[in-house]
């Protein structure tokens, strides 16, 4: 595995809602564990660690785990 030594931008294929328009989102990786997300052609950048992107992925699954498995119960009785 490589180490992040200068930040890498991204320009993905999803489309957000940015006002009335919709531009790509474009994801750059910083060193140091940071991660800036924002519309195209825009200069304002959301920042977030590493880590709470990790935790909020985690909690996502979690909870959809969760609401299956009681789909399943609900299906069941």
């Amino acid at each position: 595995m490589t180490f992040l030594h200068k930040p890498v931008t991204r320009r993905t294929d999803n489309e957000i809602r940015d006002g009335a328009k919709r531009r790509r989102l474009v994801v750059t990786i910083y060193p140091g564990g940071v991660i800036g997300l924002r519309p195209e052609k825009t200069r304002r950048e959301e920042l977030l660690s590493v880590e709470s992107a990790y935790s909020l992925a985690v909690k996502q699954r979690v909870a959809k785990e969760r609401a299956d498995k009681a789909a399943t119960k609900a299906g069941r009785v």
